[in-house]
């Protein structure tokens, strides 16, 4: 299975963002140098988690991202970037058993869980 490029950013935005010891706003390429993305799509990555209320952006010299949510999970993540998972009307009726067995599988991933 080959996961999607920006579901894989926003999975390692993420755990990066969690690893800072305090909430300032980071510069989308402070994060693109570190983990060496295009800022260019890493911004565009940026704009989904927001638009999905995972992460905030703030404009201007001091603006930046920071994690917003309360409490981050892989499904969370797919949903922002790939889309959702629509297991109750799948073509083929033979995939509403392991399309819910994979949503509920990244449910229970937290990725980040702000106390």
């Amino acid at each position: 299975m080959k996961i999607n490029q920006d579901f894989t950013m926003s999975v390692e935005t993420v755990l990066f963002l969690k690893k800072r010891k305090n909430s300032d706003y980071l510069q989308a390429s402070e994060i693109a140098k570190a983990l060496n993305f295009s800022v260019g799509y890493l911004q565009k990555v940026i704009q989904m988690l927001s638009r999905q209320g995972i992460v905030e952006c703030k404009r201007g010299r001091i603006g930046g991202v920071r994690v917003r949510a309360k409490v981050i999970t892989l499904l969370d993540l797919w949903r922002a970037t790939c889309g959702g998972l629509d297991y109750t009307d799948p073509v083929l009726d033979i995939m509403k058993r392991p399309l819910k067995a994979f949503a509920d599988s990244m449910s229970k991933v937290v990725l980040y869980n702000r106390k």
